[in-house]
């Protein structure tokens, strides 16, 4: 009975130290993460590692991605997961590990970020300079399938915006209406692609609305304008729009500039005048300003 008792818990250590020792050197052998394809190093305090049974692992980014990983593969016999702690970067049993669910750091993969430390201090912590709640695994993994949906709508959105970008200024070089470079009027830009594939590049605000004027029987599938300070392309509905101030407009007297983030568009207005606005009152301004240009 003693040598079958000691016979099982070699066993078992030879068993569970295989996948500390796996475990260990996990960057090295999954340094990308295979379902969104980020570099792990990158993102080393996010990232996880699921272990399943016949020394099978894959490593992920985040707990996003470890979420998608095991609802794929259900048939797999799961060991445990492993997750980084925030401040170390060291592996740590993802069951045992405190949780934070939310706060100021931008999530990976997420809006709502999900972080895990080794011991219940640090996620106090963090909490304390971040905001955030403390919550277990099984509450954080909870919060990442209700997040999913909308975490992938985004990431989505994201990507269709960058190809958008790709084929932005080398596409379209020039204003359709105007003629004039595009990239030089890079903080004013847009660049309109209809439901039927067909897109179109202009110089500004003014010559889009003169696109959408003869294009009536197309319908837009998406806007995007050039942010005013990082002359990236952003979604013209979601961007942050200041009408007038003292910065001379783009075919147009009146201003009509479009930001990423609120605060920059406050940094514009408190410096250089105008008010807030949407996109809708945007448009709107470029056909009643559009008459005054003509005269």
């Amino acid at each position: 009975m003693k040598r079958k008792f000691f016979f099982l818990s070699v066993v078992l250590v030879c068993f569970a130290g295989g996948y500390v020792l796996f475990a260990q050197d996990d960057l090295e052998r999954h340094p990308s993460c295979p379902l969104c394809g980020m570099d792990r190093r990158q993102y080393a305090h996010s990232r996880m590692l699921v272990e399943y049974t016949k020394n099978e692992a894959t490593g992920t980014c985040s707990i996003h991605c470890a979420a998608s990983e095991i609802s794929v593969n259900r048939q797999k016999v799961l060991v445990s997961m492993r997750v980084a702690d925030y401040f170390t970067r060291e592996l740590i049993l993802a069951e045992k590990a405190s949780w934070v669910i939310g706060g100021s750091k931008a999530g990976v993969m997420t809006m709502r970020a999900k972080w895990a430390f080794k011991g219940k201090e640090g996620a106090e912590r963090f909490v304390k300079e971040n905001g955030g709640q403390l919550a277990t695994y099984h509450d954080a993994m909870k919060a990442t399938f209700e997040d999913m949906y909308e975490d992938i709508k985004r990431i989505h959105e994201k990507r269709r915006a960058n190809q958008m970008k790709m084929m932005d200024v080398k596409t379209f070089p020039e204003c359709k209406y105007c003629g004039m470079i595009r990239e030089k009027y890079a903080t004013s830009r847009a660049l309109i692609e209809y439901d039927d594939g067909t897109a179109v590049g202009t110089c500004s605000v003014h010559c889009l609305a003169i696109d959408l004027a003869l294009n009536t029987d197309k319908t837009p599938k998406a806007v995007m304008v050039g942010d005013y300070t990082s002359k990236k392309l952003i979604d013209a509905e979601k961007a942050f729009w200041v009408l007038g101030g003292n910065k001379m407009g783009v075919m147009s007297i009146r201003g009509k500039w479009a930001f990423e983030e609120k605060e920059e568009s406050s940094k514009f207005i408190k410096e250089n005048g105008g008010r807030p606005a949407t996109f809708d009152e945007v448009m709107k301004a470029g056909f009643q300003d559009m008459y005054e240009i003509l005269r």
